[in-house]
């Protein structure tokens, strides 16, 4: 229902009521066979009416404890008016999910408190007063965290009958909609017009130049996404390809790609283990993407991250000299060997990748050799 007008600007994790928003249409519902080691009661961390988190990937430990079921909306922001949302009807401004059985409330409450924390670290405001009481710096930006804005939560009647209550959250619409870094490799690709002038960028945009630029936008997006949660305490716990939000799926605009993680629903606290844990899922979502992208044939059952894994643990031992003498010998793949060894004279791009499914280091360290990584259409 339409709900009253309120002069509110909308920021992370605002405590919200079903009557501010509109469902324009569903989506689609997703279920998963969760796991838990132990039954438990939820008590809402968001308060008394109830939250719910973004969306999510299967990656979990311990038995079966059913299926969460989850069902996505696009909406729109009805009972606030801050002069930012659309004022069309059928333009969405919001992603609603609705967590609609038991089994997917520690889900819910997993993404909150997760967002919770990464909107508050106080390093991440700037603002502060000088002696003659004159405020300076600037406020914090929820959208300067690499996620997906979370910016409200509640708990409401489900839409249709069976439970209840359901859990919600409301997640900003981004500029790409619902594209995802998994939907990336087999992506149809409209035809690119080269720039003639300037003349650098005629060699920019040669061949392969767009992709590559692509491949390598996106995955130095992955581990900046992973840097900025770590560094907030948040480890993930469900990283994958379709854990990555896409500003653009178009090579031709590699330049300006903008890559932000969603689906916390397994997150937890930043340990060793979990760290490790995180950096190796980053390997898998960096190994598939390069390899699926720059083959000559495209996606295949080969470049897929379960196949790549068994290739670089089990047969390659994790040796980055047996991985790389091995695609020098696949036509298949002599652009995958161009995209990690260009410039690179010290092999820090095949060994960049092997220490993340080692789990070594840090993301910060990773993203910093990442960069240093170049291909020959920078």
């Amino acid at each position: 229902a339409r709900g009253r007008k309120r002069a509110v600007t909308p920021c992370a994790l605002m405590r919200a009521e079903a009557a501010d928003f509109e469902l324009l249409r569903a989506l689609g519902q997703v279920s998963y066979a969760v796991e838990s080691s132990s039954e438990r009661t939820l008590t809402w961390s968001g308060g008394e009416d109830g939250s719910v988190p973004d969306s999510f990937s299967v990656s979990g430990l311990g038995p079966s404890a059913g299926d969460a079921v989850m069902k996505l909306y696009a909406g729109k922001v009805v009972g606030w008016d801050d002069g930012t949302m659309s004022t069309s009807n059928a333009v969405p401004d919001v992603l609603l999910k609705e967590y609609v059985n038991a089994a997917a409330a520690p889900m819910a409450d997993a993404e909150v408190t997760a967002y919770q924390k990464l909107y508050g670290d106080p390093n991440d405001s700037t603002i502060g007063q000088t002696w003659d009481g004159r405020v300076v710096g600037e406020a914090f930006d929820p959208k300067s965290v690499p996620v997906v804005p979370l910016i409200a939560f509640f708990a409401s009647k489900p839409v249709t009958q069976g439970a209840e209550s359901s859990l919600w959250t409301v997640q900003a619409w981004g500029p790409g909609g619902l594209q995802k870094l998994a939907d990336y490799p087999s992506r149809r690709q409209p035809i690119y017009e080269q720039k003639w002038w300037p003349p650098v960028q005629r060699a920019r945009d040669a061949g392969l130049g767009p992709r590559m630029r692509f491949v390598r936008n996106a995955a130095k997006g992955v581990l900046r996404s992973m840097e900025a949660i770590h560094r907030r305490g948040v480890a993930h716990g469900a990283i994958d390809a379709s854990a990555f939000s896409m500003s653009t799926l178009n090579d031709a605009d590699a330049d300006d790609l903008e890559v932000r993680l969603m689906n916390f629903g397994f997150a937890s606290s930043l340990t060793p283990e979990t760290r490790m844990n995180d950096m190796r899922a980053s390997a898998m979502v960096i190994a598939e993407l390069a390899f699926s992208s720059l083959a000559l044939n495209g996606p295949s059952a080969v470049t897929s991250s379960e196949a790549l894994r068994r290739l670089f643990e089990d047969v390659f031992l994790l040796d980055e000299k047996a991985a790389r003498e091995y695609f020098l010998e696949e036509p298949e793949f002599a652009a995958v060997v161009e995209f990690f060894e260009y410039r690179d004279r010290q092999g820090d791009g095949w060994r960049l990748l092997v220490d993340l499914w080692r789990g070594d280091g840090s993301a910060e360290d990773a993203l910093a050799r990442a960069e240093a990584v170049e291909t020959p259409y920078d």
